[in-house]
This record gives structure tokens, sequence and C-alpha cells, in this order.
């Protein structure tokens, strides 16, 4: 059931619900079991049909997402993991990624991992598995708008290297359909730091499904390698698992709006609904678009980014360079 709450001012709400949170809230609670076991975590119900699941443990990445009690993102076989399970070896990534609606990838590296100055940079980079800290949750009447936030800071720091602080609060409201994240990366340290980041947006069934369109407006695209490119005719259309299928990434560089954000669309009409991702590409002017339609790892990643997904060594030695 959808609530047609824009019709109700504050007083009016709050005549017949005095504890709104029986409409919407943000619940905190802590997984108990498997490799989870410990990790702190929110939940967040907007009373429109929107919830999600934000990782305290974890960036404040948002793992889970439903729209009207159908799953829209994807979670890896490997599943979700505390932070202690993190391992920097290249070999171990897959067995910590739990995928989820939004994944942070960086600082330091995005991308394949590699050695620079005798420093190693693990896949993805560390941030995702870093927790959170100085974490709050506010709700509070904006005018007849009733708002909801979660904040929290996220370092990647180490003797001798970069100071890195990533500030996030995500905000939603009572009644809303949307999800708005604000990140501010911070350099505390006393040297020009390059960095990397990514944000690796994942969609799985069944609201990914041969029903799904991408929708990328005035874009030009390009393969990644040439596995990519015998898909390039069907880069924007999805199958039925196939066995055996090969991943395949997409660079796209996508017009902007009047205000300098660019919007890509990913829609299914079965379900009844798509999801809009809509960012500002001064600040991340890479969309790379990661398609498996393998049999058990069946995803569509969509992610704004500010460098490719060749790691740190050739991100510094490509024209573009490190940003910073």
């Amino acid at each position: 059931m959808n609530l047609n709450l824009p019709e109700f001012d504050k007083k009016e709400l709050l005549s017949r619900s005095a504890n709104l949170a029986q409409l919407a809230g943000i619940t905190p609670f802590e997984y108990t079991q498997g490799k989870a076991a410990g990790l702190k975590a929110l939940e967040v119900e907007t009373g429109n049909a929107l919830s999600y699941v934000v990782l305290q443990d974890r960036c404040l990445d948002i793992y889970q997402m439903k729209y009207k009690g159908i799953n829209v993102s994807y979670i890896s076989k490997a599943g979700l993991a505390h932070p202690h399970y993190y391992n920097p070896k290249p070999s171990e990534f897959s067995k910590t990624f739990q995928g989820g609606m939004m994944y942070t990838c960086g600082l330091s590296n995005v991308g394949s991992p590699c050695v620079i100055d005798g420093v190693e940079y693990t896949q993805h980079g560390s941030i995702s598995a870093s927790p959170a800290s100085n974490v709050s949750t506010v709700s509070k009447w904006i005018g007849n708008r009733y708002v909801m936030e979660i904040s929290g800071d996220m370092y990647e720091s180490r003797l001798f290297g970069e100071n890195l602080k990533l500030r996030r609060t995500i905000t939603t409201e009572l009644g809303g359909k949307s999800v708005k994240i604000c990140d501010t990366l911070e350099n505390q340290g006393f040297e020009e730091q390059g960095y990397m980041i990514l944000y690796h947006c994942n969609f799985g069934y069944p609201f990914l499904s041969e029903d799904t369109v991408l929708v990328l407006p005035n874009d030009h695209s390009v393969p990644r390698d040439e596995e990519a490119a015998k898909g390039m005719k069907t880069h924007t259309v999805f199958s039925k698992p196939i066995d055996g299928y090969k991943e395949q990434v997409f660079y796209h560089d996508l017009a902007t709006d009047d205000n300098g954000y660019a919007t890509v669309l990913v829609k299914n009409e079965k379900c009844g609904f798509g999801v809009y991702i809509t960012y500002k590409k001064d600040t991340l002017d890479r969309l790379i678009q990661w398609k498996s339609m393998k049999t058990g790892d069946y995803v569509l990643g969509i992610e704004p980014a500010n460098c490719s997904v060749s790691g740190r060594a050739a991100e510094q030695a490509s024209e573009s360079g490190l940003k910073r």
C-alpha cells in the first residue's frame, strides 16, 4: 500500500499518528549469525513502499533495498560479512564483496590491484570495510517535511601515507521515494593526495530480468575490452541467466542538464517502476556499467566514478591522472 502522505500537513498527520514510528523511521539493529554476526546496521522505512538497510560498520553503504516489496538490489553469493573478515589479498576480495545497492570503492584504489613504490593497493580499495564513527541519526520536521538522516565518518589513513576522511550523510523523507547521498572528502594530511572513488550501484533479481532496460540519454559508449565489444549492441538490454557468461564492462559519457547533473535510468515495466541515478558530472566524470548475465552471478552494476577500473597505477599513467 502506498500512502498519499503529501495531502497531510504536519498538524493533521500528527493528529492521526502521534508516534510516527508506526509510519516510518530509522531502526538500528545488529546481525547475529554467520559472517555478518556483530555487524551494526540501520533499517530505513519511508512509509511509501521504499525501504533499505544502511551498513553502519561498512562505510554506511546501502545493502538491501526494496520498493513495493520488490527487491531491487543485488546480493552476492558471498553474502554479508563483518569487516573483521576483510582480507587485502586480491584473491580474497570476492569472498567479502557483498554487492548491495551501493558499495563504495576507493579511496586509494578502484579496480585492479597494483603495487606502487612498495605500497600494495587492493582491489576496489578498502574504504567499504571501514566502520563509521561519529554516527548520528536524526528525524526532524522541516516545515511540513519529515526528514530522516544518517551521518558518519570513515577514514583511510596510514603511517607516512594518506590521511583521508569521508563524511557521508544519507537523507530520505517520510512518504519519499528517493535517497540522497552527500559525501564530503577531506584531506587531513599535509601533502597533496590523489584519490579514486566509485559508487558501485548493483541491481539484482527480480528487478533485474529480461524485462529490464537501461536508458542512457545522449551518451557516448565504449567497451572496456574485446569481451565487452561483443556485447556493444545489446548492452542496454538483458537476458535470462546464461551458463558460462563472461562479465562485460562499458564506459559511458553522458550529457548533463543545465545544472551539470547526469542521469541514468534502469526500468522494469513488468515490475511497474524504474530507478534513476543522478550525479554531478564535474565531480564524477565517468560512468561505468558492469553486466553479468552469468547463472548464479546475475547482476547489473551502474557505477558513477572519477576514474576507470584499471587501478591506481594505470590511472596515474593516463592523460587525466589522479584527481586531487
